[in-house]
This record gives structure tokens, C-alpha cells and sequence, in this order.
């Protein structure tokens, strides 16, 4: 592959990502909502106490089924009481009881047959699809509506830029101009030549994508694969020695 040693240590910046969504085989981009999702994290659900207005987030369920790993987001089946995680663009809820206690007045009795009841919350109703233990909702993702997870459309990107920005600069992040956590979608057939593109232009970033994981472990297993060969072949030439030594007669003397 040809890199330009000019780009070796190339990042992704939130400049590049306009040109990042408008390469050929790119469908979405979806960026990591700093000032949004580091604030629930570290400042509003690290003090353990409710507060006056929900904390919500979406992840599409593409990221959760197979990439939750790689984020920081408190998201996941591990928080689950009962129930299961909202689907996208359904309008569902996954929610404590104590948030149902302190903001929809739900009683013990309605707690037991919470799942599948309906609640009002800033003009929307959502199905509650789950019960979790931790005190923030889980809400189905929709493109339009960025609850920590911001799906790129050029007419929103300046303020979505902007506001995070100056929420890094003001809480001294190193580098803040960097998007922190980038997930591309592509078209069917174009995720090899995406991601071609992208190391080449972007070098110096870290990546994980089904065709990265394959050709990695393709080439590892083969170069781990041959190791063992060379190593069982020398094994095999020895034992073959030794077995010879130890089968030679002495020869008699007349």
C-alpha cells in the first residue's frame, strides 16, 4: 500500500469527516458525542443520584451487537435486569425502576409488569422493552435525534462540532480537534477499498472492521501456521535421527 510518510502520523480531525462521508462506499458516519456522553458518564452518573431529567442514549443495535467492546459508552446486556435492549427506530425504552419511580410515579405493584407499558417523556412515548440496573435509559436510535451517538448531516455538523470544541478546550483534552470515536457504514462490497482509502489518508488512526479482523487473522494464523510446520518438521527430523541411533546394531567383529 502506498502512504505518503507526509501522513504518517495523520488523525482523524472533525474537518476530514465531511470528506470522509463523501467518499464512494460510505453510506453513514456516526461520531461519539464527547461533550454529551462524557458528561453523563464521568459527572452526572458517577454521583449516583437522580436527577431532575433522564440521561439518555442511543446505539444502533449494529454497534451493540458487535462493536460495544471497542467504546467507553455504559451501554450493554450486562446492566439488564429483565427484558432486553430498545430495537432501532421503534420508539423503546430500557429503564430503572427507580427513574419509573421518580419521574412516571410507578408503584412496586406496576414495577412486576413494567415491559410492554408505554411512557410520555418530552413529547414522545416509548415502549419499555427492559429493565436495567443502572440509572440511565437506553432509548432505540433514530438518525434525527443524537442522544450520544451523532449520525453526520451536514446542516447540524457545524453546531455539533463547535459545541464540542469548546467542551474539550475548556476541560483541557490533548488534542481536541480529534474525533474520539468514528463508525463508518458501507456499502455493500466497498468496506475492503474503504478501508484502503482510509489508512492511506489516515494512517496514524487505530481500526476495526470485519474485513480488518479477517485479513489480521489470516495473516497471523498463516505466520503462526508456518512456525509450527518448521518447528514439527525439526522435531520430526530428530526424533527420525534418533530413532535411527537407537535401532543401529553394533556391527560384529570376526
Amino acid at each position: 500500500m502506498d502512504i505518503d510518510s507526509e501522513n504518517y502520523d495523520r488523525m482523524i480531525t472533525y474537518e476530514d469527516i465531511p470528506h470522509i462521508a463523501s467518499m464512494d462506499g460510505i453510506e453513514n458516519v456516526i461520531l461519539y458525542d464527547t461533550s454529551y456522553l462524557d458528561t453523563l458518564i464521568y459527572k452526572t452518573a458517577s454521583e449516583d443520584r437522580l436527577l431532575d431529567k433522564l440521561n439518555l442514549i442511543a446505539v444502533p443495535e449494529s454497534i451493540a451487537q458487535d462493536y460495544l467492546h471497542q467504546t467507553v459508552i455504559p451501554y450493554g446486556t450486562g446492566y439488564l435486569e429483565e427484558g432486553r435492549l430498545p430495537r432501532d427506530g421503534v420508539h423503546e425504552i430500557t429503564i430503572s425502576k427507580k427513574l419509573l419511580k421518580k419521574h412516571f410515579a410507578y408503584t412496586d405493584e406496576m414495577l412486576t409488569r413494567a415491559i410492554g407499558s408505554r411512557v410520555n417523556y418530552e413529547n414522545e412515548t416509548y415502549t419499555i422493552a427492559g429493565i436495567n440496573s443502572y440509572d440511565i435509559c437506553y432509548v432505540s436510535f433514530d438518525a434525527k435525534r443524537n442522544y450520544g451517538l451523532y449520525q453526520y448531516d451536514a446542516d447540524t455538523f457545524n453546531e455539533f462540532v463547535t459545541r464540542n470544541l469548546d467542551y474539550k478546550k475548556t476541560n483541557d483534552y490533548f488534542h481536541p480537534e480529534y474525533a474520539n470515536e468514528i463508525f463508518i457504514y458501507t456499502a455493500d462490497g466497498s468496506e475492503k477499498s474503504v478501508l484502503d482509502k482510509l489508512f492511506q489518508e489516515y494512517p496514524a488512526e487505530n481500526y476495526i472492521s470485519s474485513e480488518y479482523v479477517s485479513v489480521w487473522k489470516k495473516t497471523f494464523n498463516e505466520s503462526v501456521l508456518r512456525k509450527i510446520i518448521i518447528i514439527n518438521s525439526i522435531v520430526v527430523t530428530l526424533l527420525g535421527v534418533i530413532l535411527l541411533l537407537l535401532n543401529k546394531k553394533p556391527t560384529s567383529k570376526v
